[in-house]
């Protein structure tokens, strides 16, 4: 249990931030849904239930910061639910910056800080909000049973003991019994140097998180010891209920002075009450006087006088002792109020459905039993290989023999006997020999059938197994997609836009290290078609159509790929205005015609802009170039189309996974390299004096279409041993820039495993990795991306370099 608590537990804390990020989102979505929805009742309890969730949570790790906050946005979430506050525009505003607090909160919290910014305001406009809601409550101070000496004040500095009379009411519960059985569970846990404790503890019910105060009492005491039971258990007290009174049984080395010290917390408790559990009952045996400690005073008193001469010496003892474990009493409460330490991003957690985890056990086993099924083939093989040995030395005695008859049977022929019966004693010879192997041959047969069949099972589970894996990594992108609707509903706030976010294909699943790189690309789009699509609603109205724009963000299958579109139905791109944009930045001449595709090509370099005013939206020039070199990164494409005053869309391709992908074996000398078939167009069979020369560059003419040509052997330096007089050309890129690559030989279609390449070869140009083919040779995957601007780099240096040669020819002329 104390494991559990423990704050600066690395393992705890990360499940905490994941759980933490999980209800702030559902707190955010479930907001936005009761704006749209303020009836839905099942969407405001879920919001309360992840409100309380994430206050629990955080008072276990300690973060009393953001529990008090939590329950401050508990109070008027309590409020929507019971009915006596309905859901309004301003609320949901007040919830969403509360939320903006909370992640701010949680983000200094995983940096190894705590959040100082001023909560206040915020709170103020929380509590505006909840009708009747006063000041709260100070917490009263604790009144003891008449005939006690309390009635003066104990400086809590240096905390006094009280004892009670013999035999009078101490003023605390008394302490639950426990079994022998239990008792003598916990003597055996307590270590050597440490006694067993009952630290006795009743609560404040006028404090704000009464429900919680017995977690804090837990993470207090265990920095004096180990915490080894509680009375209620610990699952009692994470619940959602106040408990007056908690007994902690702890293992310490630390003297009941600094007990009752530690686990007395402001606010939060009334008393505390510490003893020394006897070994031989069945329950705490009270030699001493209860002492109750009282709430502080500003003038300390003395202790009164024992009331058994029993237990003078004791008390003498423990008032000598308590100078000496001030210094440890400063150090516990220090440690107390120190901040978590940030959370270790040594990796994420991935959170997977049991069923996937169950379906690749059963692969698992599938797998053993094929193993088992391969010995004992295995086992076969070799037993036939020595009965092919046996057979084999039969067969060379059997032929020895035959050597050694024929002259015999030459001295019987020439003695008179018929070539009748010498044929018949010569097949009688050699027929002992033919059928040596035929029961071998059929065993051989058999096993190898059988070791075939073996075979196909193992590849059909090993496709399964990946598949398996692949979908363990597959994450819904909906988990993205769900940020955007309080995206949306900011950004359009801010630009006086009305705008309906549609969301579809959001259970569509893709590789978790894909969705972790992909929110910024497609948060680029959004704020862009917001801001520079939907137009304002008088202009809307203007043209006809609704005030209220529908932004669309939409995933979809095809194949190995996924397709995410962003579609707006807003004003669309003006060519006219991106070529007037181009021409002022110097990127095209005022001579050049654009198509209008490669004006839509245009808005994706960097620091083009078509807004006329810098905002924090946009008009920097700074978003859709780095959407296009990320998703390049993901070996993706993005393409934009669009209709003036109907709208425009932003498509997105990306491979669904990055680590296994299927490539096209090429060979080139002796060299095997991997082309990734997501960025094949076609390949051809070409004649080598089809290819042809202008201005000094190879082109190729497909379907009356200029194909640049890149030798791959020149391009990585490899030898040929001969000229075939046919090559194969593989045409790679998108439709708007395409390449054909040369190599010698197309070896065809394979699943290929992607491997980083470390070392000096991280910045080998045109090369994304590398993968073991089966045969154990490694290939070089091919980066397309990167081969692109290779070759349009190679060709331009080339002709640079012709262009000297030409200009020192002429000077020497």
């Amino acid at each position: 249990m104390s494991d559990y608590l423990d704050a600066n537990n690395e393992e705890l804390l990360k499940d905490f931030f994941s759980e933490a990020e999980q209800q702030v989102e559902t707190l955010e979505s479930n907001i936005l849904v009761i704006e749209n929805d303020p009836s839905n009742h099942d969407a405001i309890d879920e919001i309360f239930r992840a409100a309380h969730t994430l206050k629990g949570g955080s008072a276990t790790v300690e973060m009393t910061e953001l529990a008090t906050f939590c329950h401050e946005v508990e109070d008027l979430l309590d409020a929507l639910r019971s009915g006596s506050v309905s859901v309004s525009e301003p609320i949901v505003d007040v919830l969403l910056s509360a939320i903006d607090t909370i992640k701010a909160m949680l983000e200094a919290r995983s940096s190894g800080t705590v959040y100082d910014a001023d909560t206040d305001p915020i709170v103020k406009k929380i509590m505006s909000f909840i009708p009747e809601k006063g000041e709260k409550k100070k917490s009263a101070p604790v009144k003891l049973p008449a005939g006690m000496l309390g009635s003066a004040s104990v400086a809590k500095s240096e905390p006094q003991m009280v004892p009670a009379a013999a035999g009078a009411d101490t003023g605390m519960p008394p302490v639950p019994p426990i079994s022998a059985e239990e008792l003598s569970e916990l003597n055996d846990a307590v270590q050597d140097g440490q006694k067993l404790w009952t630290v006795n503890v009743t609560f404040d019910e006028s404090n704000p998180m009464n429900s919680v105060g017995g977690i804090q009492v837990f993470a207090a005491l265990k920095n004096c010891g180990t915490v080894l039971k509680t009375v209620p258990d610990f699952e009692a007290l994470y619940e959602d209920e106040f408990h007056p009174q908690v007994v902690y049984y702890i293992a310490s080395s630390a003297e009941q002075s600094v007990l009752e010290d530690v686990a007395f917390l402001d606010d939060v408790t009334t008393a505390t009450d510490a003893h020394l559990v006897e070994s031989s009952a069945a329950a705490p045996v009270k030699e001493q006087p209860a002492l109750v400690k009282e709430e502080p005073k500003e003038e300390p008193v003395q202790t009164a006088a024992p009331a058994e001469k029993e237990a003078a010496p004791q008390t003498v003892q423990k008032q000598e002792s308590v100078p000496a474990t001030t210094e440890n009493l400063q150090q516990a409460k220090k440690s107390i109020q120190q901040p978590s330490h940030a959370v270790a991003q040594t990796g994420s957690i991935l959170r997977v459905d049991s069923k996937r985890v169950d379906n690749l056990m059963n692969l698992v086993s599938e797998t053993v039993i094929t193993k088992a099924a391969f010995n004992q083939n295995g086992l076969h093989m070799a037993d036939l290989q020595i009965r092919l040995q046996n057979l084999n030395s039969a067969y060379k005695e059997k032929q020895h023999h035959l050597i050694d008859s024929f002259p015999k049977l030459v001295e019987s022929i020439q003695a008179g006997m018929s070539l009748k019966d010498a044929r018949q004693k010569f097949v009688e010879e050699v027929g002992g020999m033919i059928g040596l192997f035929d029961v071998f041959e059929n065993d051989f047969k058999a096993s190898s059938s059988k070791y075939r069949s073996t075979t196909q099972n193992l590849g059909r589970i090993t496709s399964e197994l990946q598949e398996g894996v692949m979908k363990i990594r597959m994450v819904p992108i909906g988990t993205i997609f769900n940020r955007f609707p309080r995206v949306v509903r900011d950004l359009s706030k801010d630009l006086g836009r009305k705008v309906d976010l549609v969301i579809e294909g959001e259970d569509t699943e893709l590789d978790k290290t894909v969705v972790d790189d992909l929110l910024d690309p497609i948060m680029h789009c959004v704020r862009n078609s917001v801001d520079h699509g939907i137009e304002p609603p008088e202009r809307r109205l203007e043209l006809g159509k609704k005030e209220t724009g529908t932004l669309t963000l939409k995933a979809s299958n095809e194949g190995n790929m996924i397709v995410i579109d962003i579609i707006d139905d807003g004003e669309g791109i003006n060519v006219e205005k991106v070529r007037e944009k181009a021409i002022k930045k110097g990127l095209i001449s005022p001579n050049k015609v654009l198509s209008n595709q490669e004006a839509y090509n245009l808005i994706f370099l960097p620091g083009f802009s078509t807004s006329d005013k810098i905002s924090s939206v946009s008009g920097r020039g700074v978003g859709l170039d780095v959407v296009k070199t990320m998703i390049e990164k993901l070996k993706g494409t993005i393409s934009v189309t669009s209709e003036k005053d109907k709208g425009s869309k932003f498509s997105i391709r990306l491979p669904l996974t990055l680590a296994i992908i299927q490539g096209l074996l090429v060979r080139v000398g002796k060299e095997i390299y991997s082309i990734p078939i997501a960025n094949v167009i076609e390949s051809q069979r070409v004649k080598r004096e089809t290819i042809s020369t202008i201005d000094n560059y190879e082109v190729l003419n497909v379907r009356n279409e200029v194909i640049s040509i890149l030798r791959l052997n020149r391009l990585f330096n490899i030898r040929r041993s001969d000229e075939s007089e046919y090559c194969f050309i593989v045409i790679v890129g998108s439709q708007e820039k395409k390449i054909g690559v040369m190599v010698d030989a197309l070896i065809g279609e394979e699943d290929v495993v992607i491997k980083p390449l470390h070392d000096q070869f991280t910045s080998s140009p045109g090369i994304a990795g590398a993968t073991v083919l089966g045969d154990g040779s490694v290939s070089l995957i091919i980066d397309v991306s990167q081969l692109l601007e290779l070759g349009v780099k190679q060709e331009l240096d080339a002709q640079q370099l012709r262009e000297a040669e030409a200009i020192k020819s002429a000077g020497r002329s």
